[in-house]
């Protein structure tokens, strides 16, 4: 009909309103029920928070203690690595001297 798009304009041709969040439609499903379990999961008390808090900080102490025994364990395997190859450098230098 006549008119309708004067009437339309009287008051602006808005966009549309953004959603405060997104629609999960079409989403992957599994991701989706894994997500909204982390999301309740993660409801807790304060002290469930701080007990949270303190096994995660002892986790870490095991971790680094870990991570230093590897490294002097890496360290010593690479010294060891060195000492068997002056020896071989040091036992060719020998035939060719002989």
């Amino acid at each position: 009909g006549h008119n309708q798009s004067y009437k339309n304009h009287r008051n602006g041709i808005k966009r549309t309103r953004r959603p405060k969040n997104m629609s999960s439609a079409g989403m992957n499903c599994k991701f989706v029920r894994n997500q909204a379990f982390a999301k309740r999961g993660m409801k807790c008390t304060p002290e469930e928070k701080a007990q949270r808090l303190a096994a995660q900080k002892e986790a870490q102490k095991k971790m680094e203690e870990k991570k230093q025994v590897e490294k002097a364990q890496r360290l010593k395997e690479l010294e060891e690595m060195k000492e068997a190859e002056k020896l071989k450098a040091a036992n060719k230098q020998a035939k060719k001297d002989a």
